[in-house]
């Protein structure tokens, strides 16, 4: 007759002893794992107020004090979601919230179409994907004194209609356009003619600001680069979310067998050392 193995009170406790210490390795390695880092957006403030500097803060804390009228601060880096943007300038301030949703923003303090509104806080995405070789990428926003005006490249209307607060954009060969800014569907400047270089590879960001009327209107031009395109294949391809597994349950299951293997391991071993006891 075939044995008849059994385990006692002392196997069991070196099985205990062998599962608890196979598992412990991961669990303490799951303990430890350090919590994902939040991303941030890279946010430009722009003062498009004309006169004097203007301080400015965010959440309650200075980010900025005298930024000149028509100059740039930044970038700032800020988590995405809901935050709060102050300007205080000579005689008006103003208090906006924001939200950051884009990897690279532009929160500009500039005049409404009405010359007598306080000033008021608008936010511009930038596109800052790759383009095409030779190519740049151009933004210009309407944050003047004016109403809705065409802008030109060469005297040939480029963007059509724009109104205060709105922004147009358009991938265009790295040259410089002699740009200007006149009411639609007219031909007398508001703004320009202006040299303008757009860059290779950059994306070259316009804000028309002041007003025509006290010879306050100009343009505030600031470059910044693209993403690289790589041509390098990825290492890892994604294949969505809906239904699949979550990368970190992955990475368990493919653990799991392993712990499976030792504990059964360890199980033979005492078997076989009880057996060869008994025998």
């Amino acid at each position: 007759m075939a044995p008849k193995f059994t385990l006692g009170s002392r196997s069991a406790a070196v099985v205990a002893a062998l599962l608890f210490s196979v598992l412990a390795v991961p669990l303490a390695a799951a303990s430890s794992a350090s919590p994902p880092v939040k991303a941030t957006s890279q946010v430009y403030l722009v003062h498009g107020v004309p006169g004097g500097p203007a301080d400015v803060s965010v959440d309650g804390e200075s980010v900025a004090s005298g930024l000149a009228s028509a100059a740039v601060h930044g970038p700032i880096e800020l988590t995405p979601g809901r935050h709060t943007v102050a300007f205080a300038g000579d005689g008006w301030n103003v208090e906006a919230p924001i939200t950051v949703e884009n990897a690279s923003e532009d929160v500009v303090v500039h005049l409404p179409a009405d010359a007598a509104a306080d000033p008021i806080v608008t936010v511009f995405a930038n596109e800052v994907t790759s383009v095409r070789e030779g190519h740049g990428r151009i933004t210009v926003a309407h944050t003047a004194v004016v109403p809705p005006a065409d802008i030109r490249a060469g005297g040939e209307v480029l963007f059509a209609n724009v109104a205060n607060g709105e922004f147009v954009t358009a991938e265009v060969p790295a040259d410089t356009y002699e740009v200007d800014v006149v009411p639609t569907g007219g031909d007398d400047p508001l703004l320009g003619p202006v040299d303008l270089e757009v860059t290779a590879g950059a994306l070259t960001r316009v804000f028309a600001i002041g007003e025509p009327e006290d010879g306050s209107m100009t343009a505030v031009v600031q470059v910044i680069p693209l993403v690289e395109s790589s041509s390098q294949p990825p290492s890892k391809v994604g294949s969505g979310v809906a239904g699949l597994v979550d990368p970190q349950e992955e990475q368990g299951v493919k653990v799991w067998p392993a712990i499976l293997g030792a504990v059964l391991m360890g199980v033979a071993l005492v078997l076989h050392r009880r057996r060869h006891v008994r025998s």
